[in-house]
């Protein structure tokens, strides 16, 4: 049995994080950040909302040798410019997403420079729709769907956003994706499609640390540490958010096409001795962990670790049959997962 939905798909080979998707979003589903405001992403909103064509528009001059590259490296980008026929309408000025058009000396001159951005759309796994109490968003015909009126701006369905593009938004939530194809449109670069996602469960590589058991938030994964060599996956449950490929520590799960890799921050392990047994099989698990090393061990009959040598995989918790072990995993996102 597999799992099938179809996605908005970002190619980051051909993605030049100009941020022109996000301007045409008509639901805000693409969230656009930079490290660093005031400086220009190359958007080209500037030149289509300007009614004397005093900045140019980048249409027909990227070249395909320059898909990819981020836009500071683009020759279009480096030649942009407030040209002499501006009538300081102040239109660019006041709607420029990111406050990079500069007054300086009474005229309208571009900020320019890298803003180190970041851009993530809406993945479509319409966990909003099920987490929603009144069911005023619904996923139908592959959309989200929102009845305004059922709305009481509780927040549950931005708490449970995988992809935290959705936000209240005056009396309603915004940020999940209608799949009009107006970003698609849009890209200069030809980064975006409509791509059909299909996972039959299979889970290529597993140390069993039960982080996606954990994260999964329809449980649609089970994992029994004794007697399954890998984690099950109930497909029928799968609604293909990608939190598992997303926090799966060894890349084991192929699904990630819209959510970046979580990368663990820090972690803390601790062991109840009070309740341990002494099984050994937190060592067994650790040893494949760490390809035959163990930061797990036993010593007069009891568990122990060297926190030295821990990774903070989890799967000697997972593996404890009296759950003496208990991992804390801290993201850099500031997500929380405690195993088990």
């Amino acid at each position: 049995m597999k799992v099938s939905k179809r996605k908005i798909y970002r190619d980051f080979s051909k993605c030049i994080l100009c941020g022109r998707c996000r301007n045409v979003c008509p639901t805000n589903a693409i969230k656009y950040e930079v490290k660093y405001n005031g400086l220009c992403t190359h958007c080209n909103l500037c030149a289509e909302i300007c009614p004397v064509k005093a900045i140019d528009s980048y249409e027909g001059k990227i070249s395909q040798e320059e898909y990819g590259k981020l836009y500071v490296n683009l020759k279009s980008y480096n030649e942009r410019k407030v040209k002499l026929n501006c009538v300081m309408c102040m239109k660019c000025y006041e709607e420029c997403p990111v406050n990079a058009i500069k007054i300086i000396d009474g005229k309208l001159e571009i900020n320019k420079g890298n803003a180190f951005p970041s851009i993530i759309n809406c993945n479509l796994c319409s966990l909003c729709t099920m987490v929603c109490p009144n069911n005023a968003l619904k996923f139908e015909m592959n959309r989200i769907k929102l009845n305004p009126e059922l709305c009481t701006l509780c927040g549950e369905c931005i708490k449970h956003c995988p992809t935290n593009t959705m936000y209240l938004k005056d009396r309603y939530p915004a940020g999940y994706c209608v799949m009009c194809g107006r970003c698609i449109k849009s890209c200069p670069v030809s980064a975006l499609s409509i791509k059909t996602i299909t996972w039959d469960g299979e889970i290529n590589t597993c140390i069993k640390c039960g982080t996606c058991v954990k994260i999964c938030p329809v449980n649609a994964i089970s994992l029994n540490p004794i007697t399954d060599d890998k984690p099950l996956v109930n497909t029928n449950k799968c609604i293909l958010c990608e939190l598992c490929a997303a926090y799966c520590p060894v890349d084991g799960i192929p699904i990630l096409y819209t959510l970046k890799k979580k990368k663990l921050e820090q972690w803390s392990i601790s062991i109840d001795r009070n309740i341990c047994i002494g099984c050994g099989l937190c060592v067994d698990a650790c040893k494949i962990s760490l390809k035959g090393d163990n930061a797990i061990y036993l010593n007069k009959g009891l568990a122990y670790v060297n926190k030295d040598k821990c990774i903070g995989c989890g799967a000697c918790a997972m593996t404890c049959p009296t759950d003496c072990i208990k991992l804390t995993k801290i993201y850099e996102t500031k997500e929380v997962v405690i195993i088990p």
